[in-house]
């Protein structure tokens, strides 16, 4: 009896360190994948521009060829041509791109904006919120990092990002009108 006492006691313990063992696993699994994260986070920076909601008006540049938007009630007139029916989901999606821009690096030690492609920049959008207007100008392109150079009016750093923002305000104005269906318009 003795011996089964003793059997069953090292049984227990056995199990406690494999309980115990497997807890430690997960937990050092779960502490690699959260520094992973962190390294693929670390030197980002996240530029907030504007809420879509607080947007009055906006511009950009597309081959040359300024579009500008101003906010009419709750849907959108382009100033190029007032006559276009712009669709609302189109400009909140663009819009959209400015609650929350993130730049792989910020550069606050440089000589000129023009070794960025900065001082004359491919595209400047301009956004205006009430009283408040903020420029961002989209400069070179980096095809080693391939990311683009943009500078925010306001903020003295450089920032690489992404295409995201060059993609987006690059559509023009007729590209954004409501698109009628084709069931409503055999009717």
């Amino acid at each position: 009896m003795k011996k089964q006492k003793i059997q069953m006691f090292v049984i227990v313990v056995i199990l406690l360190l494999c309980i115990v063992a497997y807890f430690a696993a997960t937990q050092y699994a779960k502490s690699q994948e959260q520094r992973e994260k962190d390294s693929e986070t670390q030197g980002q920076v996240s530029l907030s521009i504007a809420k879509t909601d607080d947007v009055d008006a906006f511009s950009y540049i597309v081959d040359g060829t300024t579009y500008s938007y101003t906010k009419s009630g709750d849907g959108w007139t382009c100033d190029n041509d007032a006559s276009l029916k712009l669709d609302a989901d189109q400009i909140t999606t663009l819009l959209d791109n400015l609650k929350k821009v993130t730049a792989v690096e910020a550069i606050t030690d440089y000589d000129s904006l023009s070794d960025y492609g900065l001082d004359q920049p491919q595209n400047t959008i301009t956004v205006t919120c009430g009283d408040e207007t903020t420029t961002i100008d989209i400069g070179d392109y980096n095809e080693m990092l391939s990311e683009y150079y943009i500078k925010v009016s306001g903020d003295e750093k450089v920032y690489l990002m992404d295409s995201t923002l060059k993609d987006a305000f690059s559509k023009t104005a007729d590209t954004m009108v409501v698109q009628e269906d084709s069931t409503e318009t055999e009717k």
